[in-house]
């Protein structure tokens, strides 16, 4: 399919979803004219096969189930995005994050959480194509869930997102604890080079995991802690792979979803904590997206590395980080920053920041 042609007829549609897999070259889109929104992960049991977008906060907003009634694929370019590795945006913490930060780390210096996560946002005014973002994402991204999504409620919405909550089949699941940032150049980081604060955020993330697990599913094997790199970033990841009944997928997303890696420890007052702080809410962000199919092959993402579009001339970042008792202001501050640089730094928007 033609650019073009592919753009003419995405305009003429209120409710739609391109995504591309990792590791893929195939575009798969889907419309759909009667959106059907949910209000728990529960409700999925009645729910085939689908697309799905979920919010950070459930209780805030629905959930989007794009049914696959209209499809169809194209295949991306063989272009490749060659991105800087050396590319930083340097600026002082805003004085509502430094609040925040400021709230975050007394509590957990006073014993209440081992770890919280502060998300921020921030919202430019560019003109900006979706499309083409979206395109330079999967040629610069290779190994990234990549999406562009649009409905009337949520506005348009496009992600690259490196972090697996679920995925697999009735043979085998999959998920993986993903914490720690470290900027790097062309070589992953050795896991000698990671600092213990990195080191302790991946620990918690990968205990509350494995204990999620246990509760409807068996646990099978575990791979790490190991470097993983996307782009300009490093993390430390573990793979963690399971037995669970399909009928259980929607219990084992409940139980996962916010882990630790964006929200905190522990879970239920750490959500609370984040609800009552943070100025701005994530929407969307921090949320989970991806295709569901219970009875085949289900492939869920958490919604990082993502910006929503407000109109043509503006739209809003989002990032996060893990905050700990060994935590300072600056740095996270600057981790956030260059998470923000993965979509940033595609020529789409790089070239229109100049």
């Amino acid at each position: 399919m033609e650019k073009n042609t592919i753009i003419q007829r995405l305009q003429k549609e209120s409710c739609f979803v391109l995504y591309r897999f990792p590791k893929s070259k195939t575009i798969h889109g889907i419309i759909d004219h009667s959106l059907k929104r949910i209000k728990t992960i529960q409700e999925l049991q009645n729910i085939p096969s689908a697309f799905i977008f979920a919010p950070f906060n459930i209780e805030e907003l629905p959930i989007c189930v794009f049914s696959p009634t209209e499809t169809f694929e194209f295949e991306q370019s063989d272009d490749t995005i060659v991105l800087p590795q050396s590319d930083s945006y340097h600026s002082q913490p805003s004085d509502s994050y430094r609040t925040e930060f400021n709230i975050f780390h007394q509590k957990i210096s006073d014993g209440l959480f081992s770890k919280l996560v502060l998300a921020r946002s921030k919202t430019l005014n560019l003109e900006m194509d979706s499309f083409d973002l979206f395109m330079d994402a999967c040629c610069a991204y290779p190994d990234t869930m990549v999406y562009l999504l649009h409905t009337p409620d949520t506005g348009t919405w496009i992600g690259a997102s490196p972090e697996i909550l679920l995925e697999g089949n009735c043979i085998q699941m999959h998920t993986i604890a993903l914490a720690g940032t470290m900027t790097c150049s062309e070589s992953t980081p050795k896991l000698s080079e990671w600092s213990g604060k990195n080191k302790e955020e991946q620990k918690i993330v990968t205990d509350y995991i494995r204990d999620c697990i246990r509760v409807v599913g068996e646990l099978k094997d575990e791979w790490g802690p190991y470097s993983y790199k996307t782009a300009h970033l490093a993390h430390l990841r573990s793979d963690l792979y399971f037995r669970l009944d399909s009928d259980k997928i929607p219990e084992m997303i409940t139980i996962l979803h916010p882990t630790p890696a964006i929200c905190g420890i522990p879970k239920k007052d750490a959500l609370q904590c984040i609800l009552n702080t943070e100025t701005k809410s994530r929407s969307y962000y921090s949320g989970f997206f991806g295709w569901y199919e219970p009875s085949g092959n289900t492939q869920l993402y958490v919604n990082l590395r993502c910006l929503q579009q407000n109109d043509n001339s503006n739209f809003t970042l989002y990032a996060g980080g893990g905050i700990l008792a060994s935590s300072t202001l600056e740095s996270e501050w600057s981790e956030t920053e260059n998470k923000m640089l993965t979509l940033l730094q595609l020529p789409s928007l790089k070239n229109k920041l100049k």
